[in-house]
């Protein structure tokens, strides 16, 4: 290297930095390499040449050349900060973080180490850590509008909105015109049901960004919860026209159009982008998707059929794969997912492949298959449901040690909140505000219901006082209920006993006659609810079954007939809620009647703090 003037090559550096931020990162890459035979390896040249790599999405080499520059100087910062962000695009979250800390130590003031780090704790869930990450930006950079924000993004994901929206408040005291403070702090407005508010913000960021589909949506998503549908529709349009690739976009899209009875509508939005952009195989994706959930089987396995023709990818494979099982060809379904988790191992489709094991019978591969799940994800309560379909038809005794139907699923009145003197008299103020919020006319695709509706959102975010009431008083009941159980650190749902918990979702359900709940499980939950505001009196219309209306424990999803089995059966009616866990299969009896009768519920899923 003592060939070549030192200070020539920091010129080459300069040049060849400046050719990567234009994006000409293969010409920087060839050169690099040229200069590495002349000039011999530096740590300079290793890290620009790793950043080109990186640029040009070879990951590993990138990689590579990042700990090439450290072997020869381990003292830079900036390389760790620049691998550890690398690391973290390859999933490698370990060896990301270590060497995000290893920046910091080296240099305690760099903020972009700080916020990767914070931003790095926050994918990952682990709030306090993030939040102890962004404090410590804010201490050196008080001004700093990208660690408030950040710091507000997290307890926005905590649901803790009075801090959120205080923190985003403070961002854009600072700074008026920050989009991403504007833009949060009206998703966390619409997630609290300040409607009004939440359209403000997205209004003033579209005023300063004009070309962020994100604010287009979020606005059609607050338009669409407060039955604004002609604003919903113009605003789902609009970021379509600036985000045509946009599949999240399309999906609501076409939801829309189906719970407003635009049927007409269905699927348009898909066919123009998928014409104007033929090889985008996600879309083709997202589109079978959604047609498949609005039962249009054959259509959709067109369209998968067509998208494989340009792309094998684990996606496809699966969908093709979960089509054919609708058309009632097990053995090739099965084969299809299998082939789709051998090329790329994804959960939910993990779980299509255990549900088509059990129908076929073959319940000792769907075991060892929810084993293998269990260790990605220990607490889906899918997985345990499907477990115990398992145990119930192979006569494992661990079925009933489970599933207690007695004393895991009970049910209570719930108390009458302060200010009432009855529990009839909130019970028909809080129908009349829920009622209000049922502005659609089918029930969402991809939910259980049928012949109904179901609230936008989550119900108990919403500041309508009858709503904080029933909040309150569904509070005092679920500790009741986690009081009564027992503690074993080796069952799915009493290990995770504790006093504390929260409401991780939360919406209303309509059902009209005809309706019903196919039997179902909350994957995401560790106890879930059912509240019955208003139940009619079913036996003044001849019903098909004693149990109209009712809700039935432990008959599973999956039809299968003779194997199913109803272990439990609880009657609604008004003021009553019934707690279980969330992994228990439920579903509910129809009901008879005319046109002009509902059954109207609230229901919840509860997690552990």
């Amino acid at each position: 290297m003592s060939k070549v003037n030192a200070a020539a090559i920091a010129g080459k550096l300069q040049q060849l930095f400046a050719l990567l931020q234009k994006g000409e990162a293969k010409t920087v890459i060839n050169e690099l390499n040229t200069l590495l035979e002349h000039a011999g390896a530096s740590a300079d040249i290793l890290h620009l040449l790793a950043m080109a790599y990186k640029a040009d999405s070879q990951t590993d080499k990138a990689i590579s050349y990042f700990n090439q520059s450290l072997a020869i100087n381990d003292k830079q910062a900036q390389v760790h900060n620049n691998l550890a962000n690398t690391y973290k695009q390859s999933n490698n979250h370990q060896l990301a973080e270590k060497h995000y800390r290893q920046a910091i130590q080296l240099n305690p003031n760099y903020l972009d180490a700080y916020k990767n780090l914070g931003l790095l704790h926050f994918a990952n869930q682990a709030f306090a850590q993030a939040k102890t990450n962004f404090q410590q930006v804010i201490a050196l950079a008080k001004h700093d509008v990208s660690a408030i924000t950040s710091l507000a993004n997290i307890y926005k994901a905590q649901e803790d909105f009075q801090n959120a929206v205080k923190y985003y408040q403070q961002a854009l005291a600072i700074n008026p015109n920050y989009v991403n403070a504007l833009h949060n702090l009206g998703v966390a407005y619409r997630m609290q049901g300040d409607f009004a508010n939440a359209l403000s913000c997205f209004k003033k960021a579209q005023a300063i960004a004009p070309n962020i589909a994100e604010l287009d949506y979020n606005e059609a998503n607050t338009q669409f919860d407060i039955g604004n549908f002609q604003a919903a529709e113009q605003a789902y349009w609009r970021a379509l026209q600036k985000a045509p690739d946009n599949c999240e976009v399309h999906e609501t899209l076409n939801e829309f159009y189906w719970q407003i009875g635009k049927k007409d509508q269905f699927g348009k939005s898909f066919k123009m982008a998928i014409e104007h952009l033929p090889s985008h195989s996600a879309l083709r994706h997202a589109y079978a998707e959604s047609l498949l959930s609005s039962g249009h089987k054959e259509q959709a396995l067109q369209v998968v059929e067509q998208a494989l023709s340009l792309a094998q990818n684990p996606e496809l494979l699966h969908l093709k794969g979960k089509l054919l099982a609708t058309m009632g060809e097990l053995a090739n379904a099965i084969t299809w997912i299998e082939t789709s988790l051998d090329k790329q191992y994804k959960l939910t489709n993990a779980l299509d492949l255990i549900e088509l094991l059990i129908i076929v019978g073959d319940y000792e591969k769907a075991l060892q298959r929810i084993a293998h799940a269990e260790k990605i994800a220990p607490h889906n309560q899918l997985l345990i449901a499907y477990k115990s379909v398992c145990w119930r038809l192979t006569d494992d005794a661990r079925y009933l040690w489970l599933i207690d139907y007695q004393k895991h699923i009970q049910t209570y009145d719930i108390p009458v909140p302060k200010g009432y003197s009855s529990r009839a008299m909130f019970l028909e103020e809080l129908q009349g505000v829920l009622l209000t919020m049922h502005q659609t006319q089918h029930a969402p695709l991809k939910q259980t219901l049928r012949f109904g509706t179901q609230t936008p959102g989550r119900l108990f975010h919403n500041r309508v006082q009858q709503i904080m009431e029933l909040k309150s008083v569904f509070a005092e009941v679920v500790q009741e209920y986690i009081s009564s159980l027992p503690s074993d650190d080796s069952h799915p749902l009493l290990s995770r006993k504790r006093q504390q918990f929260s409401f991780a979702g939360s919406w209303s359900v309509k059902l009209k006659p005809n309706g019903f709940h196919v039997n179902h499980v909350h994957p995401a939950g560790w106890l879930s609810s059912s509240f019955y505001v208003n139940v009619p009196d079913f036996s003044h219309y001849p019903q098909t079954s004693e149990h109209a209306g009712a809700i039935k424990f432990g008959e599973s999803a999956m039809n299968l007939q003779d194997r199913e089995k109803i272990s439990r059966i609880v009657t609604p009616k008004a003021g009553l809620v019934a707690i279980f866990p969330s992994y228990v299969w439920h579903g509910t009896f129809a009901f008879n009647g005319p046109d002009d009768i509902f059954r109207l519920t609230a229901p919840c899923d509860i997690t552990p703090v």
